[in-house]
């Protein structure tokens, strides 16, 4: 998949957006790697499940907007998850058994 966030109109916004996001993690004290990621699969509970960019979230209903790297945390953001206010939904690194980064993404 090619790299986007959801509601952009184009690469270039899609690139200001993220960034302005990543930055935004940085208030909450998660310093961001540099993947950009997709998809991510992870046990919650005994149950699997997948968050991916512009999809609905299978826990919150709301359109995944990005997923980001801190540390041995995933941070799972939608609108009112860590983009517009509150804080972004976590998942462990222990927990994660599937990652899918975008095309070319380190």
């Amino acid at each position: 998949m090619k790299f986007f966030v959801p509601a952009t109109k184009n690469p270039e916004e899609a690139e200001k957006v993220y960034g302005i996001l990543r930055k935004s993690m940085l208030k909450h004290r998660y310093e961001t790697t540099d993947q950009r990621i997709y998809s991510i699969t992870f046990d919650d509970n005994g149950f699997s499940l997948t968050e991916t960019v512009g999809k609905p979230s299978e826990t919150s209903g709301e359109t995944i907007v990005a997923i980001f790297q801190s540390g041995d945390l995933y941070l799972i953001c939608t609108n009112n998850r860590g983009v517009l206010r509150g804080m972004p939904m976590i998942a462990g690194e222990w927990a994660v058994t599937n990652v899918e980064l975008f095309e070319n993404a380190e």
